[in-house]
């Protein structure tokens, strides 16, 4: 059932050690509240931060004049994606924004956003053009990531897209009553559940405060995350070539025994031979890999613990 609220929009904030930083934030997210006609609520979701993120929050609260503040505090870090289902799950607005707090979701975006909602659009995808702190190796990473899940998926992802985004109420009691996977790719989640769709294109500015929590593993694991919540080709690559070397191993022991009835002796054949198994068994250990990868997926969400706990709430 669709929440009935006053509130016009919630705008769900992922914090995870940005202390530095949260007051230039609020203060770019107070300007744009200059602007707005609309109520706003703003939710601010602390994912185990282990510096002074909950003293920023609580100040922040305490001088809030133009919009509803809230504060979830986790237990402990469960991760980006957690944060922001948390923050879905939380909001009561007719409309809720998702966003990081370190600026590199500018808040003077917000306005292109809700723009696009009012032409009729549920779900307003931030498209990130460039990003100013971003070399080339992060660039080419990213490009492979869309490249590779667009290749293994049923569905297209839009290049570059982000957490930061726009979705209405019903898309939002879609994803708090369906989605709710312990495996999560809410940019995949939000992208694959049909409605209107709209896009901004935004420059993402260099990071003013503190350096990025997402290491080079972190983004593996999305990735991995991504393309095996998202995609069965995978396993169907491992059947085609475990159909392969099933067929090459049936002709090989096929004409062995052939060269056997008719007596002949079998060429000299060392190399082939190691060379046969070495291969066989990498592409076995490939199919098993992938294997264990959907048997790892499948176990967590079959154990059905929670996607996150909330150790408090202001």
């Amino acid at each position: 059932m669709e929440a009935s609220t006053n509130i016009d929009l919630s705008i769900v904030v992922s914090v995870f050690n940005e202390a530095e930083g949260l007051p230039s934030f609020w203060n770019e997210l107070k300007n744009e509240f200059s602007r707005m006609t609309q109520s706003v609520e703003v939710i601010f979701v602390n994912d185990g931060s282990t510096d002074r993120s909950a003293i920023e929050l609580e100040t922040i609260q305490k001088e809030a004049i133009s919009a509803q503040v809230r504060i979830i505090e986790f237990s402990r870090n469960y991760g980006h994606e957690a944060a922001m289902i948390a923050g879905i799950d939380e909001s009561v607005g007719n409309r809720v924004i998702c966003m990081d707090a370190d600026l590199q979701h500018p808040p003077s975006v917000i306005g292109s956003l809700i723009l696009e909602a009012d032409s009729g659009a549920d779900i307003v995808l931030a498209e990130r053009k460039s990003r100013a702190d971003n070399g080339f190796l992060k660039n080419a990473m990213s490009g492979l990531f869309y490249g590779l899940i667009n290749r293994l998926s049923s569905f297209k992802l839009t290049p570059n897209s982000t957490d930061f985004f726009l979705i209405s109420r019903p898309v939002a009691e879609v994803l708090k009553a369906h989605f709710r996977d312990r495996n999560r790719f809410i940019r995949g989640f939000i992208q694959s559940i049909g409605f209107t769709k709209a896009i901004v294109a935004f420059d993402a500015p260099a990071r003013k405060h503190g350096s990025s929590s997402y290491s080079y593993s972190d983004l593996f694991e999305l990735a991995t995350t991504a393309i095996f919540s998202y995609s069965n080709k995978p396993l169907r690559i491992s059947i085609l070539i475990s159909v392969m070397f099933i067929l090459f191993t049936a002709i090989l022991a096929v004409y062995s025994i052939d060269q056997y009835v008719r007596g002949n002796t079998p060429p000299s054949g060392y190399t082939t031979i190691i060379l046969f198994l070495s291969t066989s068994f990498a592409a076995l250990f490939g199919v098993i890999a992938i294997l264990s990868l959907y048997f790892e997926k499948a176990l967590e969400e079959q154990r059905g613990r929670p996607i996150y706990i909330v150790k408090k709430k202001n």
